[in-house]
């Protein structure tokens, strides 16, 4: 009898054991992080209302490539720390622009060296750009933006296959902020190269609301939406890869020109990986 129950209590524990073998912690490193780079991809593609005197609308698009390094400045007492992001290289094109202007706007994009504040969770606060001239801008060209968008917020408990969780982020612009709505779902766990890997898809939605004191207004009607996927690597605490695609419809008014475009539609598909 003893035997009996000395075997049902080692299934019941090993039982146990496994279940919470199948909860995944999953954090940033923010300690003892190694230097990192990263590439970084954006297109935007922009298409205008159709114009009866047209058979098919107008469009606009643009293409930029990053190359990036990453590297921790100062750990913080709170588990979280500084980074600093360096911009390496920049490639820009753009089927409205000259040459010359796709050369001006990489030097512009070159200098976007940026700092941040990293939690544990992922969240990024206090972006500050190193050069002062520089300004939250396009959302084509402004890393911190691209970034942030693109970026995973962790759950705060370890979370099993098929767990989904929902967090809310905050994108500065140049006189106000953009609530992010975002939500995860932690799809898959496997071994890669010897590391951890968790697959997590993401969705967002968030309002483009018009700025009052810029001279163009952009204003969504409803919500833009996105959605995605996540390599993360846990056992170094990295996103590996990840890739976005974010579409919706915009009310644009020029103030200064008393122009306005309405029912322009956007979409932006963003591709981010890492090296070591």
């Amino acid at each position: 009898m003893n035997f009996i129950k000395f075997c049902a209590t080692s299934a019941a524990l090993l039982l146990l054991c496994s279940c919470d073998n199948n909860d995944v912690v999953l954090a940033f490193n923010t300690q003892d992080a190694a230097s990192r780079t990263f590439f970084l991809e954006s297109s935007l593609n922009v298409l205008l209302p159709e114009d009866s005197a047209n058979a098919a609308p107008e469009s606009m698009q643009s293409h930029i490539k990053v190359r990036s390094t990453l590297n921790m400045l100062v750990p913080y007492d709170d588990g979280s720390a500084r980074f600093e992001m360096k911009v390496d290289s920049v490639e820009y094109t753009s089927d409205k622009r000259s040459v010359d202007e796709f050369r001006n706007i990489e030097k512009l994009v070159s200098v976007q060296h940026f700092q941040f504040k990293l939690a544990t969770d992922g969240t990024m606060s206090d972006p500050v750009v190193e050069d002062a001239e520089m300004k939250f801008g396009d959302d084509d060209i402004d890393l911190v933006k691209l970034f942030l968008k693109i970026q995973p917020v962790l759950p705060s408990k370890p979370v099993a296959i098929g767990e989904s969780w929902e967090r809310m982020v905050t994108i500065p612009s140049s006189n106000s902020m953009t609530t992010v709505y975002k939500s995860f779902t932690l799809e898959d766990v496997m071994l890669h190269d010897g590391a951890k890997i968790a697959k997590i898809g993401m969705n967002l939605k968030y309002k483009e609301e018009a700025d009052s004191t810029s001279d163009l207004h952009m204003e969504s009607r409803g919500f833009i939406v996105g959605s995605g996927s996540i390599l993360f690597d846990v056992s170094h605490g990295v996103v590996s890869s990840a890739n976005l695609e974010i579409n919706g419809d915009l009310n644009v008014k020029d103030v200064v020109a008393q122009d306005s475009i309405p029912n322009m539609h956007v979409i932006q598909k963003i591709k981010m990986r890492s090296e070591p």
